[in-house]
């Protein structure tokens, strides 16, 4: 199976089987979701199971596991071969605990996230985010964050490699606004070894990265600012050669935008660069309008921007500005400088990277 079937459906002659296979589409996250819960593509990794070999390490009944394999063969995550289920390529590299291409964290965030869609109707007639009335256990907060930049750590060091190829060297001071697990600055400073970062977020986040980046070694070049990005950053004018803005845009509305913009403009050198990578209304648009809905249910004012507003917003303070360069993934970026020459140079044409 390429691709779910009602992601290739034509709208000139789609039906009911359309509206089917859109109604069900929560069976495949469902079936992902518990698998990844269970740890199934770890328990496969690497000599494959049986059905009854598997049904015993779960505790679960064996028939019932059989036909929860069998799905996984169909939705292309496993396949079966001489009375044993093994894990495909997809699985083996992003589904096996401890492998550095791991999403596992990701999937069940997302699987987090799911419940207020549940109430999509309640927040439409509130305009907004519907906070649930469960009580809250005295350090929730705390593993929900740890639980979040683990899930965004997994998204992080994938997206990074679409993004490197975009630069040629890069030296001297880094700046990661709203750093999150700092896979992102993790990334450039090891393609690059001339450069140094500044990872700028919430206190707790910051004590969350320092955990996930101690096996990468990379203490002696990073410097770590409890900040809060909403107000004026603690960073020198003109400091920074890179300015990122990985995901960040997205949590906010247009107004928090405006400011983040700025203060990022603020701190760029007179030849550096500023990234904006996100979720762009002009690239893959049914993703785009549906991460908005979930933006509009999980966030207090998040929405996804279109290209062309975060362009004219650059190019009003002054940059020069590339167009929305696609990636190979569901996000984009957008790139500006001061130095039009400079910005010329970069390698627009992103390669096809296998994710």
């Amino acid at each position: 199976m390429r691709h779910l079937p009602f992601l290739e459906h034509d709208s000139r002659e789609s039906g009911a089987q359309y509206l089917e296979d859109l109604a069900t589409g929560y069976w495949f996250s469902e079936a992902l979701f518990t698998a990844v819960e269970l740890d199934v593509f770890s328990r496969l990794d690497p000599g494959g199971s049986s059905a009854a070999q598997m049904a015993q390490l779960l505790e679960c009944d064996a028939p019932a596991v059989e036909r929860f394999l069998d799905a996984l063969c169909a939705m292309g995550l496993a396949t079966y071969n001489g009375g044993f289920y093994y894990n495909t390529p997809i699985a083996s590299n992003y589904l096996v605990k401890g492998k550095e291409g791991y999403q596992g964290n990701s999937i069940l965030w997302r699987r987090y996230l799911a419940a207020p869609w549940g109430n999509l109707k309640g927040s439409l007639k509130a305009g907004g985010r519907v906070p649930d009335s469960v009580a809250r256990e005295p350090g929730q907060l705390a593993r929900r964050i740890r639980s979040y930049i683990r899930a965004m750590d997994d998204v992080a060091r994938i997206k990074i490699r679409e993004i490197l190829p975009l630069f040629g060297p890069v030296s001297g001071n880094i700046l990661d606004v709203g750093a999150g697990s700092g896979a992102v600055s993790a990334g450039f400073l090891e393609r690059f070894p001339g450069a140094v970062a500044t990872l700028l977020d919430l206190p707790d986040v910051l004590d969350c990265a320092v955990e996930l980046l101690r096996p990468r070694k990379l203490e002696d070049r990073m410097t770590f600012c409890p900040a809060n990005i909403l107000e004026p950053w603690p960073v020198s004018e003109g400091a920074f050669d890179l300015v990122v803005l990985s995901n960040v845009l997205h949590a906010y509305a247009q107004t928090e935008a405006v400011h983040l913009l700025d203060e990022a403009r603020r701190c760029l050198t007179s030849d550096g660069f500023l990234v904006v990578h996100d979720f762009f209304r002009e690239h893959r648009p049914q993703k785009a309008a549906l991460f908005d809905l979930n933006m509009l249910l999980n966030t207090y004012n998040g929405k996804v921007f279109a290209a062309e507003w975060v362009r004219e917003q650059l190019t009003g303070k002054g940059l020069h500005v590339t167009d929305l360069i696609a990636l190979g993934s569901d996000t984009g970026v957008i790139v500006a400088s001061r130095d039009a020459e400079k910005l010329a140079g970069l390698r627009l044409a992103v390669p096809e990277i296998v994710l």
